[in-house]
């Protein structure tokens, strides 16, 4: 049975790009992967800097949304790449939320949004479900790792 999931609250919300889960990558403080997401939109460094100082997440996204701003020509080839990183270093620097995700054993993870049939899985169940097939696909990296440090 799959493991459905919407938002940053409840006992799933730390699936979520908002989840109040920090980490630090290239020598950045990221407050969620929803910030280091939304600033991979930009190549202009004063954006990026926007979005890491933006207090939510929310905020984050809405700066990174804005379409007054360019975003770097290549993010459709890039952006699966740049979520997988963000999620890879979230659950890598919280060891509280990757025991939890690794006990979703083998489940199916589903983002049960109800607009976005990208990231989720839309309105009518049957949206691609990006985010979730990467994290199954973290949770899969990370127990690897684990196993070899055994």
């Amino acid at each position: 049975m799959a493991i459905e999931f919407y938002k940053e609250f409840g006992p799933l919300g730390y699936l979520s790009t908002y989840s109040n889960h920090h980490f630090y990558k290239d020598g950045i403080f990221w407050r969620t992967s929803e910030h280091y997401y939304q600033a991979q939109k930009f190549e202009d460094k004063a954006i990026q800097e926007l979005i890491i100082n933006a207090p939510t997440p929310k905020i984050a996204s809405e700066i990174g949304r804005n379409r007054k701003y360019k975003i770097r020509d290549n993010w459709d080839e890039i952006k699966q790449n740049v979520m997988f990183d963000a999620v890879l270093f979230k659950f890598k620097s919280n060891p509280d939320i990757l025991k939890k995700l690794l006990e979703t054993g083998d489940e199916e993870i589903v983002e049960a949004t109800v607009k976005e049939n990208y990231w989720g899985c839309g309105p009518l169940k049957d949206g691609q479900n990006n985010y979730g097939k990467i994290l199954v696909k973290v949770r899969n990296v990370l127990r690897e790792q684990e196993t070899e440090n055994e």
